[in-house]
């Protein structure tokens, strides 16, 4: 289900729309829903970062959910990149119930320093990188 048709389209503040998908600003949150195909790159990553710096404030405290409706590919060693620009993230959720999606988001979990959990529905997804970025902000 896309974020823009369910009950959580009203906690929608901004939307950055690249070529490769629409990626959703909310409260604490960011959610991508990627184009069928792509290959998602950090050179496109990088322009959702400076999206979000720009929205966020130049410190961004955000968890991140990968809303898979499409099917399509991410480069896991990037996750290197985003690192050693001293990005980061509270938390990454994936929604998903391909195991296709789910085998190449373990993939890129090889590369990524923070939490990676598997949801199968959007809300839970939503709740659960709320709660962790509030445990953080409160940290």
């Amino acid at each position: 289900m896309k974020i823009v048709d369910s009950t959580l389209a009203d906690q929608i503040k901004d939307v950055y729309i690249s070529d490769y998908g629409n990626f959703y600003f909310l409260d604490d949150v960011i959610i991508s829903e990627l184009d069928e195909g792509i290959t998602y790159t950090w050179e496109e990553a990088k322009k959702v970062i400076e999206a979000a710096k720009a929205f966020y404030g130049p410190t961004i405290n955000v968890s991140y959910v990968s809303n898979r409706i499409n099917k399509y590919s991410v480069k896991p060693s990037d996750w290197l990149k985003f690192y050693r620009g001293n990005n980061r993230l509270n938390a990454y959720a994936v929604v998903t119930k391909s195991e296709n999606s789910w085998f190449n988001a373990l993939m890129e979990k090889l590369f990524s320093n923070v939490e990676i959990e598997r949801f199968d529905n959007l809300y839970e997804a939503i709740d659960w990188a709320k709660r962790l970025s509030s445990a953080n902000l409160a940290s």
